[in-house]
């Protein structure tokens, strides 16, 4: 008895973890709250606090998957398909809700703001400072305008 209830609770960690990249992906950060999660997964606020007890621990869901998103967005061939495909994806909402939890991250001191970090330093890493300047920049103007 005590396996089965093991595997439960994983799975209703999962659950909840899945409802925060649905919620995330389809409204943004801002939307992700105890209640959202409670109605897209049907359990109580209590339910979902006891596994997520923080916006932090709301933050272990993604387990890289916004910076994983982003990068199948995008052609690495070379600096022109690099530059048109982050143009295109600019136009796909839950592409604009990654670039946005990422910038949006950098004004506070919450783990939010190191996982942005991480996810511009390996961005830098992969296609040159740069690049990665000039395309974050075409992002904030594009963003002013959604």
């Amino acid at each position: 008895m005590a396996k089965s209830t093991q595997q439960q609770a994983l799975l209703t960690e999962q659950r909840i973890h899945q409802a925060i990249i649905d919620i995330f992906m389809d409204k943004g950060w801002e939307a992700i709250s105890y209640g959202s999660i409670a109605k897209h997964t049907g359990l109580s606020r209590g339910g979902v606090q006891r596994i997520v007890p923080s916006k932090g621990a709301m933050m272990g869901a993604f387990q890289g998957q916004v910076t994983e998103y982003l990068y199948q967005n995008l052609d690495f061939s070379d600096d022109a398909s690099l530059t048109s495909s982050w143009t295109e994806a600019l136009e796909n909402a839950q592409f604009r809700n990654c670039l946005k939890f990422f910038i949006g991250s950098i004004s506070n001191e919450s783990p939010a703001k190191a996982l942005a970090r991480n996810g511009f330093d390996n961005f830098a890493n992969k296609i040159g400072h740069e690049k990665m300047q000039s395309l974050i920049g075409l992002s904030v103007y594009h963003l002013l305008d959604s």
